[in-house]
């Protein structure tokens, strides 16, 4: 069972202008939680300021069997003190940001994702993806996972020591000019 949260609850606006229903957060179910994620994006930083959705990560977090984040999303689970100690990933943009803010966090710089103890943290929205395949392998196993990989017409795994970002097409183009 799916439940997507929001302070308030009711109808949220993504910034890709598509609207989720959601529940108020005194409503969702605190009892076992398989995956807990959270998202990052625009009001990331103004949400990681709620002591409410805070506190709610803090007291959800230790029931889920895994906690992740997706692209600044983990700034939510910084502010709640859930990745002190541990590696973590941002989007690259925000690396130096989360470090300043976050000393006790190990920035990570170059991965697409990050697994430290239970909690899985991803670089950019597209890393999501590469950390939902690896969280699908994980349950369902290789079979299934390259399935769904294929149908999604992504790698399984991205190939190499891969960074964040792609080469600029200046740079890439420039190389043939050579």
């Amino acid at each position: 069972v799916w439940q997507i949260c929001s302070l308030k609850g009711g109808p949220v606006k993504t910034s890709s202008g598509l609207e989720v229903m959601t529940s108020a957060l005194a409503d969702c179910d605190r009892g076992h939680i398989d995956t807990l994620i959270v998202g990052g994006g625009p009001g990331v930083h103004r949400a990681a300021a709620e002591a409410a959705l805070v506190d709610w990560f803090r007291l959800a977090a230790p029931k889920a069997r895994r906690v992740c984040s997706v692209c600044t999303g983990t700034f939510i689970l910084a502010a709640a003190g859930l990745l002190r100690g541990r590696r973590a990933v941002t989007h690259w943009g925000s690396c130096d940001l989360l470090r300043a803010k976050y000393p006790d966090v190990s920035v990570q710089v170059d991965p697409v994702f990050v697994h430290d103890r239970g909690i899985w943290t991803s670089a950019g929205v597209t890393a999501g993806i590469d950390l939902a395949l690896t969280l699908l392998e994980d349950d369902l196993g290789h079979r299934e996972a390259m399935r769904i990989a294929r149908r999604l017409v992504v790698f399984l795994k991205r190939p190499g020591g891969q960074a964040q970002f792609s080469v600029p097409k200046r740079e890439l183009y420039s190389r043939f000019d050579q």
